[in-house]
């Protein structure tokens, strides 16, 4: 039997699957991180691996983690993201984030873990059971690229939207840097809980801590997403964005 919750995913993946087609971005989902690896190198701007997806060194396979890659119509990658299952067994997210939250150092960045720090906020004190963490959220910028508006919010959803089909977690959780997450990047990926000073990174040679803070969603706070057409945002976003360049070139 095919429940609403299950029509309405259906829906809603299909309804975004048509939006990023008609930007000229074509979706592969897979759970092969060699090969989402293999992905990233052909990308100049975005060719690190994140620790946490490293097939090397995690378990990650068809039951634990899957992966999202964007193409353009010449096949350079343009978009990526990742997700991954964690079982708390019995902990919260604040005291598994204490003694592991080395384990999600940005792409790119050398780390002082000695003097790195997480800082546990009120909301990952009562996030416990089966989490997903939801990184490695990349799209192209520049001109011809499609940051910044109606692709960033569709391509989220879908994550999480997907997150809850294959699995239906207790929570979904990522972070994000200050200045993004101060700019709208959390609201426009549809997280509806922001937790500022979540990780301060010591990074060598450089005076101030990379900061950032935690996002994250319940099961609820999805489902209740999956009620709201994206089509609508992704149109909103996208008018906003395209009058946002006619007025700078006005």
């Amino acid at each position: 039997m095919i429940t609403k919750e299950t029509f309405l995913g259906c829906r809603f993946v299909s309804t975004i699957l048509e939006l990023v087609a008609s930007r000229g971005v074509a979706l592969e989902v897979g759970s092969d991180f060699s090969v989402f690896e293999k992905a990233l190198k052909t990308q100049p701007e975005r060719n690190a691996l994140a620790p946490k997806f490293d097939p090397r060194t995690n378990d990650l396979g068809e039951g634990t983690a899957f992966w999202i890659l964007g193409r353009d119509p010449y096949g350079e990658v343009v978009h990526t993201q990742a997700v991954q299952m964690i079982d708390l067994e019995g902990s919260t997210l604040a005291s598994y984030l204490e003694k592991r939250f080395c384990d999600f150092v940005p792409a790119g960045h050398r780390i002082d873990a000695e003097r790195s720090r997480y800082c546990p906020a009120p909301g990952s004190r009562a996030i416990a059971g089966r989490v997903c963490y939801h990184g490695e959220l990349w799209l192209k910028g520049g001109p011809g690229g499609y940051r910044g508006a109606g692709m960033t919010a569709v391509l989220a959803r879908l994550a999480m939207v997907l997150s809850l089909m294959r699995w239906s977690p207790d929570y979904v959780f990522g972070f994000m840097f200050p200045l993004a997450a101060c700019r709208g990047l959390a609201a426009r990926e549809g997280y509806m809980h922001t937790e500022p000073g979540s990780i301060y990174w010591a990074v060598p040679q450089r005076a101030e801590a990379l900061e950032e803070w935690a996002v994250w969603m319940s099961r609820e706070d999805i489902r209740h997403i999956l009620q709201i057409p994206p089509d609508n945002l992704f149109a909103q976003l996208e008018e906003g964005r395209l009058q946002a360049r006619s007025d700078k070139a006005a």
